[in-house]
């Protein structure tokens, strides 16, 4: 038996889930890896003369970035206009972040298929070697990168509206230390000083984000709705609503032996099954109430899309409606 679900009784509901991921300089296979830029003129370029980082990702493929262009292009999406959010990347509000690019910047690239939707706001641990000297970075959530050893240097700065009197130096520098572009999966050190040499390894952790969705399905049985039922051990000969025709294969599928079973359960099987026309008697008076152990949601075109499975069954009444209510994540 079917019955049309009334749109009110289906809910869809939005939640985030977020994943836990580890990388350090050994995974660029992984899509994870640091890139350098550096700020020069464009015109009449020449690879040759530029500085060039290569990295091998999946399946052994190197590819080389060039520090020049990668400047430019950062500088382009991130900063060039930074004071006019509408044309940058990243989401930018100039209140809550500080977006500074220098001559030179260490970018570090995580892959699409590591970060999800974006990277989780707040979740950046980064440890950076430079020239020896291990950093511990975090963000604040807001898009800044600041040195942990320097977080109330780094408050104060940020509370003073990135004010450069305010800082571990006179300019601020040594607090915030670069940014993080969370949809993008791309993080940025561009400060000056001891953060401005090269990386020689590191360790990120993150938190991916993804979106999926509940749906809640509300079934209602009134009373004598779905007082029928298709289990077989109610139809002579265990024949149920199934018909299988004669020469059909595997008929062990279908049905238990019920051709002289002997004392273990076994037996033949007949060579063919037609569907029950009548049922036991027992099921034909009015007190039969039958059990619901499982729930079928099914698409308009009939395909059958969710099996709902209940812990035990329960048996529907005929003075009062029934309702299940089927969740499930997607």
């Amino acid at each position: 038996m079917f019955k049309n679900l009334d749109p009110k009784d289906i809910s869809k509901k939005p939640f985030k889930s977020f994943k836990n991921f580890t990388f350090d300089q050994n995974d660029s296979g992984s899509g994870v890896f640091i890139i350098k830029a550096r700020s020069g003129s464009i015109a009449n370029y020449d690879s040759g003369s530029d500085h060039a980082t290569s990295v091998t990702t999946s399946g052994s493929v190197s590819t080389d970035y060039y520090a020049l262009p990668t400047w430019h292009t950062i500088n382009k999406m991130f900063y060039k206009d930074a004071d006019k959010p509408y044309l940058t990347f990243g989401g930018n509000d100039p209140n809550k972040e500080n977006r500074e690019l220098n001559t030179s910047a260490s970018i570090l690239n995580v892959s699409r298929d590591v970060i999800g939707e974006q990277i989780k706001t707040g979740s950046i641990d980064l440890d950076v070697t430079i020239g020896g000297v291990t950093y511990t970075l975090y963000d604040d959530g807001d898009g800044n990168l600041y040195d942990n050893a320097h977080s109330a240097s780094f408050a104060a700065f940020k509370s003073s509206s990135f004010d450069r009197n305010q800082g571990v130096l006179a300019n601020g520098s040594g607090s915030e230390v670069g940014n993080v572009f969370y949809s993008q999966g791309i993080i940025v050190l561009t400060d000056t000083g001891s953060y401005a040499g090269d990386i020689t390894a590191f360790e990120l952790k993150y938190q991916s984000t993804q979106t999926s969705y509940e749906y809640e399905y509300r079934l209602t049985a009134k009373p004598y709705e779905f007082n029928t039922t298709t289990n077989i051990s109610v139809t002579p000969d265990r024949s149920g609503s199934i018909t299988v025709k004669n020469g059909s294969v595997s008929m062990s599928n279908f049905f238990p032996p019920s051709v002289g079973p002997s004392g273990h359960g076994t037996g033949s099987y007949a060579t063919e099954y037609n569907a029950a026309t009548e049922s036991l008697a027992f099921v034909t008076g009015s007190d039969f109430h039958p059990f619901v152990t499982q729930i079928g949601l099914y698409t308009e075109d009939g395909d059958l899309a969710v099996i709902g499975k209940l812990a035990k069954p329960i048996q529907l009444s005929n003075e009062i409606a029934t309702t299940f209510v089927v969740r499930f994540d997607v």
